[in-house]
């Protein structure tokens, strides 16, 4: 039996011990680069981790939205290709979208997007990180069948990221704006297109083999005298399958009467080439 005394003399090195295993902890997530501490891809926001020179991440994603009698999906593939080791491009392509708000259930190629982006995976702290990037969009989607949103747009947006507690928490935001440059012929049930202005923030913790998400997206055409606010929350689950692999699992929930209801997203992604991680 292990007397008072005894105890005692066991408790600094037990204090030890413990120290020395947090430590370790924070000596591991130091250790580990962005990519493995943080999640590839996210729901509405854009992840922070920007592709080695010569890298390609892909990324295939299936959505659906309902929003009372109304009900969209589609299937959309993203590519992101690394120039340099912080400068980036991609393009965002709606390979299959599917919707009844022309009326009858029409299915079709959607809109697509082109992008760039350079990143500060460091600034002045291994935990804090910023990029920017600008995306153009393009409307190959029929939007007279409620296939695309009919318009050609140019989004200038600010990522930000920083880890509390050395990396076992990220806190994420991506602000910016979307302008529309020109647009094709409306359909009766589309609104004239205005500018506006969008912010997606969000929380991730690590739980067993991946994060637990929670995002919120908000965007408004007011600014430009629109009369929309869509907001949403999305709680995700996002599991690293393998090293470079991630499968993501998101339902978003509309908060406010111009917002899709409820939604489904699952998203699979996958690196290839780049440095040796």
């Amino acid at each position: 039996m292990v007397t008072l005394k005894q105890r005692l003399r066991l408790f600094p090195f037990c204090v030890l011990s413990l120290l020395t295993l947090l430590g370790s902890k924070s000596l591991l997530a130091q250790q580990d680069s962005l990519e493995q501490r943080q999640p590839l891809e996210l729901v509405f926001a854009d992840s922070i981790v920007p592709q080695d020179r010569h890298e390609m991440m892909s990324t295939t994603g299936i959505w659906y939205f309902r929003n009372g009698i109304s009900r969209n999906a589609s299937v959309t593939q993203k590519i992101e290709w690394g120039i340099s080791d912080q400068l980036q491009i991609s393009t965002f392509v709606h390979l299959m979208n599917r919707s009844n708000q022309a009326g009858a259930m029409q299915s079709g190629f959607g809109d697509f997007e082109i992008g760039a982006r350079y990143s500060w995976p460091k600034v002045g702290f291994e935990f804090t990180h910023i990029a920017i990037a600008l995306d153009a969009g393009f409307p190959t989607g029929n939007s007279q069948r409620g296939l695309g949103e009919g318009n050609y747009s140019v989004s200038p947006s600010v990522l930000f990221s920083c880890e509390p507690g050395q990396g076992k928490y990220q806190l994420f935001n991506t602000t910016g704006a979307e302008f529309i440059t020109a647009h094709r012929r409306l359909a009766p049930f589309q609104d004239d297109p205005r500018s506006s202005i969008f912010s997606n923030s969000g929380i991730s913790l690590h739980a067993g083999r991946g994060w637990l998400v929670g995002e919120v997206a908000v965007s408004s055409n007011r600014v430009n005298g629109g009369n929309e606010t869509q907001l949403s929350l999305t709680p995700s689950y996002i599991r690293r399958i393998a090293r470079r692999t991630e499968l993501l699992i998101g339902v978003p929930v509309g908060l406010t009467s111009s917002t899709d209801r409820i939604g489904g997203v699952i998203k699979f992604t996958f690196e290839l080439g780049g440095g040796d991680k």
